[in-house]
C-alpha cells in the first residue's frame, strides 16, 4: 500500500531522508511538466527543481504540514522560476510570462467522433497559443493537472473567485475565437 503524499510530508519534517526522495520521485515528471510549460529552457527547469529540493532538504526543521503537497511543489517551483528569471533580467531580459505554454499534452483531451479530428484539433492548439499565458497556464493547471480551483489559486497567487473568474474567461474566449475562425 503506497503512503498518502501528506504521510509522507510528514516523515519529511522529521529529516527523513528517504521520505524526500519518495516525494522527489512522485513529483518530479509532474514539475518538471509544468516548468517546462512556464519556460522552454529545460535546463532551468532541472536546475530549479533540484533546487526546491536542496532547499527543502536543508531546511527541514522550518517546513510546515500541507494539506497539498502537489500544490506546495507546483507554487514553489513557479515561485523559483520567477526569481531565477528576474535574477537574469538584468542580463538577459528574461521575463517568465513572454513564453508561451507548448500545448502537447492538451491535444490527447481533445476528443471528436468525427473523422475531421486532427483538423479541428489543430485548429483549437492554434487558437490555444492565441491566449495569453495566464489563460493558457489556469487552462493547464485545470484540466491537465486537474488541479482544483483552491490548489490553482494558491499556486498563481490569486484569490480562489479570480480563479473561477479566469477560468471561465478564458474559456470563452476560447470558444468566440474557436468559432470565429472555424
Amino acid at each position: 500500500m503506497q503512503i498518502s503524499d501528506e504521510k509522507l510530508w510528514e516523515s519529511c519534517l522529521t529529516g527523513n531522508k528517504e521520505a524526500f526522495k519518495e516525494i522527489y520521485c512522485r513529483f518530479y515528471s509532474l514539475l518538471y511538466n509544468y516548468g517546462s510549460k512556464l519556460v522552454s529552457d529545460q535546463d532551468l527547469v532541472k536546475d530549479c527543481i533540484q533546487d526546491i529540493f536542496i532547499k527543502l532538504i536543508q531546511n527541514y526543521q522550518s517546513l510546515s504540514s500541507t494539506p497539498n503537497v502537489r500544490g506546495y511543489l507546483l507554487k514553489a517551483l513557479r515561485n523559483k522560476l520567477y526569481d531565477t528569471l528576474e535574477k537574469e533580467r538584468t542580463t538577459d531580459d528574461i521575463s517568465l510570462y513572454e513564453e508561451t505554454f507548448i500545448t502537447d499534452e492538451l491535444l490527447p483531451l481533445l476528443s471528436f467522433d468525427d473523422s475531421d479530428t486532427d483538423h479541428r484539433a489543430k485548429h483549437l492548439m492554434e487558437v490555444f497559443s492565441e491566449l495569453s499565458p495566464h489563460q493558457q497556464e489556469i487552462i493547464y493547471l485545470y484540466y491537465v493537472n486537474e488541479l482544483k480551483h483552491e490548489e490553482i489559486a494558491e499556486i498563481m497567487e490569486i484569490n480562489y473567485q479570480s480563479s473561477k473568474n479566469l477560468l471561465f474567461r478564458s474559456l470563452s474566449k476560447l470558444r468566440r475565437l474557436y468559432l470565429k475562425n472555424n
